[in-house]
C-alpha cells in the first residue's frame, strides 16, 4: 500500500487509477494499523486495485473530503466514484466480495 500525504495526492490517485482501495487512519490507533495490515494482504491476490493510506493528522483536508469521521474508514473507489464504505468495524468477508465483484466489472469493461 502506498503512503499519501495530501489531498492532491489521494484526487490524482483516485481519478488515475480505475479500482481504488483507501484506508483513511490515525497515528495512535492500533485498530487502524490492524486493519491496514490486513487490506495489504488481502490486496496482494488483487493486483487490479491500488491500495493506498492515508493519515488523518497528515491530511485533514482528505479527511473532510470523504467524510471520514471515524478511524479507519475504508473506502473502495471505482472509476473515480465511491462505491463502498466500512468505518471502525471492517467486515473483511464482506470487502473480499466487493473487491472481486469490481475487479470482474473492469474486467469485463
Amino acid at each position: 500500500m502506498q503512503k499519501l500525504m495530501s489531498l492532491n495526492e489521494v484526487k490524482q490517485v483516485v481519478r488515475e487509477k480505475p479500482l481504488v482501495l483507501m484506508v483513511i487512519k490515525t497515528g495512535q490507533c492500533g485498530v487502524c494499523e490492524s486493519v491496514q495490515a490486513k487490506v495489504a494482504v488481502m490486496l496482494e491476490s488483487h493486483a487490479d486495485i491500488m491500495g493506498i493510506y492515508v493519515y488523518m493528522e497528515d491530511a485533514p483536508d482528505a479527511a473532510s473530503e470523504y467524510l471520514a469521521l471515524a478511524a479507519p474508514t475504508v473506502l473502495l473507489f471505482y472509476e473515480g466514484k465511491e462505491v463502498y464504505r466500512a468505518a471502525r468495524f471492517v467486515r473483511f468477508d464482506e470487502l473480499e466480495y466487493v473487491l472481486a465483484q469490481y475487479e470482474e466489472a473492469l474486467g469485463e469493461g
